[in-house]
């Protein structure tokens, strides 16, 4: 019997190009949500690459069958909602299925069922592709489960590509009911950076994992992933969170975020080792639509000097590297379901970010502008972005003057 193929609480197998290239090829009507539809299954710590293969098996990627013939645009052609939006469609003869406002909220409920803990996968401890599927499509249903988890397994082994380029990541979870797995839902808004105190030679990601395995020492330490000069190890799933920051007076940082431990090994490359860690952060940011601000070091929560080293160097230089990786990439916001990216993200970021400018409300668009001219603008909810492409490069973001066009369109009503 093949090892069971875990599915939540795991980093994507498939990026957002590539949902986006599969779901072109099939010519999906869901295409032209791709991206937003990668990110709101991502963000619930669901691997995209199993919702795009429950998708295809449902209905052709919305191409065939009641999805297709209802407009239902439902991913996993359920039944029922869990999200609170959509609405349900009575099928004669087949009885009820839901039809969701859109493509990216139908795949965000496909993935907030399988992590809601109050839904059956969840209270099942139903995890991985041979335990949810006959869940999902019961055989008193009509449906043949092993022939449904064979085709996921296949898909999935097809399309299937390393979650972090560059950095071997293997699985090895603390088994549920361990001392140091406390289970509580997580929903990731950090990412917390540590180093490990044992500098001795083979202190490496193996000598860590024990530790944890054995219960993490007096005080029950556990990390979701540790990371050296070779190999990164999972030791939680993302979805639950775990004793390695605290809840105190710095903050709840157990129950916000996501724990990286660096190994500092005598006898490693730590430089090598910063570079995996910050390949490793990177992809979570990119997972849980986070920007690099929310890379903290573990002082951020404790107030213990911890990360050592990278505090001694500076922390900005391990949170400038993640936010070189992420460069070009984008932000997702699950907040609105919006994108920024390039240099309208560089802006938002340096210019004063979420304080400043608020959520992005729109993706870009071209509009008529105060020069008479169409150009690339985005909407925040304190703010316009504008890209004057006839200014010189670094200096083609523009604000909108909102205050100076209101009071003219004020004074051209009172004559």
């Amino acid at each position: 019997m093949p090892e069971e193929l875990l599915v939540t609480g795991v980093l994507p197998r498939i990026d957002a190009d590539g949902f986006a290239a599969v779901l072109a090829a099939a010519g999906s009507p869901a295409a032209p949500e791709a991206r937003a539809s990668w990110a709101a299954v991502a963000a619930e710590g669901v691997d995209p690459l199993f919702a795009l293969a429950v998708f295809g098996h449902e209905s052709r990627f919305g191409t065939a069958g009641l999805v297709a013939a209802y407009e239902l645009r439902n991913p996993g052609a359920t039944r029922t909602g869990r999200t609170g939006l959509g609405e349900p469609v009575h099928v004669a003869g087949r009885g009820q299925f839901w039809r969701y406002p859109s493509w990216t909220e139908g795949f965000r409920d496909l993935a907030r069922r399988l992590v809601d803990p109050d839904f059956v996968y969840r209270r099942q401890h139903a995890d991985t592709v041979e335990r949810i599927v006959p869940l999902w499509a019961p055989a008193s249903d009509g449906n043949d489960p092993a022939r449904y988890v064979a085709a996921v397994r296949a898909f999935l082994a097809q399309h299937a590509r390393d979650p972090v380029p560059g950095l071997p990541l293997r699985l090895a979870l603390l088994p549920p009911g361990a001392r140091n797995r406390p289970g509580h839902p997580l929903r990731p808004a950090w990412v917390t950076v540590h180093e490990t105190a044992n500098e001795r030679a083979g202190a490496d990601a193996e000598a860590h994992r024990r530790f944890v395995h054995a219960g993490g020492g007096p005080e029950g330490v556990s990390f979701h992933f540790v990371v050296d000069d070779r190999v990164a190890v999972q030791l939680l799933p993302t979805i639950e969170n775990g004793w390695h920051a605290g809840d105190g007076a710095h903050g709840p940082g157990n129950r916000t975020s996501l724990a990286v431990e660096l190994c500092v090994n005598a006898d490693g490359d730590w430089e090598r080792t910063q570079e995996h860690g910050a390949r490793l952060v990177a992809a979570l940011c990119r997972a849980f639509g986070l920007g690099p601000e929310r890379v903290v070091p573990h002082q951020r929560w404790s107030g213990k000097p911890c990360p050592r080293r990278l505090l001694a160097q500076g922390f900005e230089r391990f949170r400038a590297r993640v936010g070189e990786l992420l460069a070009g990439e984008g932000r997702f916001f699950p907040e609105t379901g919006q994108w920024v990216r390039g240099d309208f993200l560089a802006f938002w970021e340096q210019r004063g970010g979420l304080a400043l400018f608020g959520y992005p409300l729109t993706g870009e668009r071209r509009e008529s502008c105060e020069d008479g001219h169409a150009h690339w603008v985005q909407w925040f909810e304190r703010a316009c972005f504008e890209r004057h492409e006839e200014l010189p490069p670094g200096r083609q973001v523009l604000l909108r003057r909102l205050g100076a066009l209101a009071l003219a369109r004020e004074r051209e009503g009172e004559r």
